[in-house]
């Protein structure tokens, strides 16, 4: 049973390893995505509130 185990610690550990890369590499590709949907999202706010900040500069320029 000791030589089992020993013979068998190896390939435990690089499995191991192996999934520790496949998850890091996962969490590198949910951060990716959600970088991407802030970017896109903040980029669709940006226009809509230039689009109101323009609309009050001209309601205020117009009431003075």
């Amino acid at each position: 049973m000791v030589r089992l185990r020993k013979a068998l610690k190896p390939t435990l550990v690089s499995i191991r390893r192996a999934s520790r890369g496949a998850a890091t590499a996962e969490y590198a590709l949910i951060l990716a995505l959600v970088a991407i949907a802030l970017i896109a999202s903040l980029t669709s706010l940006e226009s809509a509130l230039s689009e109101q900040l323009t609309e009050i500069v001209n309601q205020i320029q117009g009431a003075g």
